[in-house]
């Protein structure tokens, strides 16, 4: 799996950092697809979702996928200007 981009949205009612990644599968290098979630200050990410043309895939992440996915996270908020809000940031 390939990381494309990364887009963030702070959701201020819920305290949620909204994020969107673009990916690509080894086995699919020509499909961008988009993975949403949302991410807690403290690290945790909810509602993972795989999208392909903004239809929700109900793809299950693999455990080195779902890590390749948190440590992206990770390195994209906390270079971010969210680094601040996020509590994982000062762990590193």
């Amino acid at each position: 799996m390939e990381f494309d981009y990364c887009n963030m949205e702070m959701i201020v009612t819920d305290n949620l950092l909204q994020i969107d990644i673009g990916c690509r599968f080894i086995d699919e290098p020509d499909e961008l697809y988009a993975i949403q979630l949302q991410c807690k200050p403290y690290g945790v990410m909810e509602d993972i979702k795989l999208m392909f043309n903004s239809m929700d895939c109900n793809y299950r992440f693999k455990e080195d996928e779902m890590r390749a996915i948190e440590a992206y996270v990770r390195t994209s908020v906390c270079s971010s200007e969210y680094a601040d809000w996020f509590q994982g940031c000062n762990s590193q």
